[in-house]
Order: C-alpha cells, then structure tokens, then sequence
C-alpha cells in the first residue's frame, strides 16, 4: 500500500507499506517514510503486547507518520513503532505507483479462462 501525505514541514511525503505473509496479515510489518528533501526513515511494527486484535493497516501507518512528524526518528533511522503511540490525523492518500500489476491468475472453468482451439461449444 502507498500513500501521500503533506506536511507544512516536509512537504509532500511517500509513504510505502510492507506488510509480510498472504495478503499483508503476518507480521512484521514495515513503513517506509521518504520526503522530497531526500530525509527517509522505516518504522517497524511487531505486536508484542501478545493480543489477538492488531489495528488495521492505515492505522499502523497514521502512527508511522505520527512519529516521523513528531521527530522519534533520525534520517536513515529505523524505530519501532506500538499500537498504543499516538496516529497521524491528516489526511492520507493511497496512490499507485508506476508499477506493473500482476498478471490475473486464471481458473479453468470460468467464463474468462483460455479456450482450447479444438472444443467446440457445448461438448462436455
């Protein structure tokens, strides 16, 4: 997931969301923070208060950005980050990058997959 934010002090900011696992639900997950002057930090998050509820991914990054903007982190730096820190209240914007999607992963027997030249139609 990436998202844009801005701030009056670093201006426009790219945020990039590394999630592990299936669908992006295992942990750790990591944030990437960079700004247009070149500044950038990753925050990790790792649910060690041994729970079964985690927040959700925006969240994860709003307390991200809540620590970059609040200054916990040094260029280059990677900080740890918990649910229980203070998110991020802006507004945040999920944007695509230029980057290729994979390819739709195609089951026979839909009405989208590949016929095979030699079927005709309606034999079974």
């Amino acid at each position: 997931m990436n998202f844009i934010f801005s701030s009056p002090e670093h201006g426009t900011c790219v945020v990039k969301l590394w999630a592990t696992g299936r669908y992006g639900f295992s942990l750790p997950k990591r944030v990437d923070i960079a700004a247009p002057g070149g500044a950038a930090c990753t925050f990790l998050y790792l649910n060690k208060q041994l729970t079964m509820t985690e927040p959700d991914n925006r969240t994860i990054v709003r307390i991200a950005i809540a620590a970059f903007l609040g200054g916990t982190a040094a260029d280059g730096a990677t900080v740890d980050i918990a649910p229980d820190m203070p998110a991020f209240g802006g507004k945040l914007t999920p944007v695509r990058l230029d980057v290729p999607r994979a390819p739709m992963r195609v089951r026979p027997g839909k009405s989208h997959a590949r016929l095979r030249p030699d079927a005709a139609c309606g034999s079974g």
